[in-house]
Parts: C-alpha cells; structure tokens; sequence
C-alpha cells in the first residue's frame, strides 16, 4: 500500500514507536516547524524515505504466505502444530500440575509471535486443543501428560484428544482425572480417542470390572452436552461401537482400526 507525502516538505524525519498500550503504531512526521501525528492500524509497517514520498508498505501482506489460499495456510498450520514426544510434560500428580492454583502453560509456538495477523490465524487452534496422554515411562511407571501451547484453560478447549498410550487399559491410573477434565472442559465440540490397550473379554472377574470401567468411561462422555464429533483411532472392544451409538444420537462418530499417535521411532 503506498500513503501520499504526510508533509510536502523536500525532506523529514520519520520516528516510529510502538505504543503497546493502545496496540497501534505512532508515527511524528517533522518538517518546516509543523509536527504532523498519524496513527496506524496494528500491522507491522516498513518506511521508505523517498524525495518528497514515504512509502508505507505493509510487510506482513508481502509475505508470500499470506498470497497463499486460506485452506492452504490451514494445512501447513496443522503440520507446523503437530504434537511431537517432547511437547508433554508428564506427571505421577496431574491434578497438581495441570488443575493446581497456579496455571500450567507452555511457550507458544514461535510463529504465532512474529506477527499479529499469525496470531489472530492461530489463536483458535493454539488455545482451541489439547492433547491429553497417558504412557508408561519405563517398566510400570503410569504418567498423564498434556500437550498444550500457551495458558491451559480448560473452558476454552474445543477440541481434545484423549491418548491413552498404555498396553492395558489401567482405568483407575487416568479415568478418575478424565472425569475432572471434562467437568472443567464443557465447550468441548470434538473429541478424539486414540486408543492403544488390548481388548478385553467381558468373561470372568477381570471382564466384568473393566464393562463397568467401560460404562463410566461413556458416562463421562455423556456430560459433554456440546459435544458434536467423536473420532476413535485404534483397535477397541467390539462392545464400543454400540456404546457410542446409545450416547451419540446426535452425534457424528468416525472409526478408525489404525493408530492416531505414532511413537518416536515408528513414524
């Protein structure tokens, strides 16, 4: 965009400053014993100093990434965001990390913080999701962890992937903080089940137990009236299927027999 001279003068000096209160560029023009103020609209600026022109060039819409269309940006977002091993924090004392008084947060990602109009792009997706996983570090050492970029706040999650990671289903090391989740994570439009434990047979004590697990597991997901997308990835009980039907009447339901998350190493 190019703006007319702010002043006829033959030559000026141009000084910027950020004012971060009012989050807008301040720009004083001097020339021939006048101050000429204009304020600009929060978009990084670059000032050519030309005979006579100023040359107002707005850098971000200069950025061959913003001539690209949007569902193409949407895709190289969803690859620059893409959890990896090292973005959770697990814990033996999740509700104490994660539900303490003092808020879990993690850095943003480093794109969002070059310019505005990244972060107004991102935003919904950063502080939108959450992945929430339970993996065993070493040999039966249960951990949950959260992935998450910037502030955890739980009511303006709408998006969350439950990752439960373990070769067993293990309900009571990860179902009880489960239901604490979803009681703060009301907003909940979509959630994703990755689901690695072996099938267990209803027959016997153990089947028995781990039904009832089963039918506290589904009665967490009910509470989630806003609820609109289930998607469940990886080999679950032949039971899941018409489980999710009884609660899902107004629900969509996708189903997959592969894994969502990849383990480091077997990507």
């Amino acid at each position: 965009m190019v703006y007319a001279p702010l002043h006829p003068a033959p030559s000026f000096v141009m000084y910027l400053c950020t004012c971060s209160l009012h989050h807008r560029t301040h720009s004083i023009s001097k020339g021939r014993g006048r101050e000429v103020r204009s304020f600009f609209t929060p978009q990084q600026m670059s000032l050519i100093d030309t005979d006579g022109f100023t040359l107002l060039v707005n850098m971000q819409l200069q950025s061959p990434l913003f001539h690209l269309p949007r569902e193409v940006r949407d895709n190289i977002f969803d690859f620059y965001l893409a959890y990896d091993d090292v973005d959770f924090e697990d814990s033996l004392r999740p509700q104490l990390v994660y539900m303490g008084d003092v808020p879990y947060s993690r850095p943003l990602p480093a794109l969002m913080i070059t310019c505005k109009s990244l972060y107004h792009e991102l935003r919904p997706t950063v502080h939108g999701q959450a992945v929430l996983r339970v993996a065993v570090h070493g040999w039966n050492d249960r951990r949950i962890g959260f992935g998450v970029r910037g502030i955890l706040r739980f009511d303006r999650l709408e998006k969350l992937w439950l990752v439960v990671a373990t070769e067993h289903t293990n309900w009571n090391s990860w179902l009880l903080f489960f239901g604490e989740v979803a009681k703060r994570a009301q907003n909940l439009l979509a959630l994703v089940i990755d689901w690695n434990p072996r099938p267990v047979d209803s027959a016997g004590w153990v089947g028995r137990m781990n039904v009832k697990k089963e039918d506290e597991f589904f009665g967490i997901v009910a509470t989630l009236k806003k609820l609109r997308v289930i998607q469940v990835y990886g080999n679950i009980s032949s039971r899941w299927p018409s489980r999710l039907d009884a609660i899902a009447a107004h629900l969509h339901v996708v189903c997959h027999r592969f894994r969502w998350w990849r383990e480091p190493g077997l990507d």
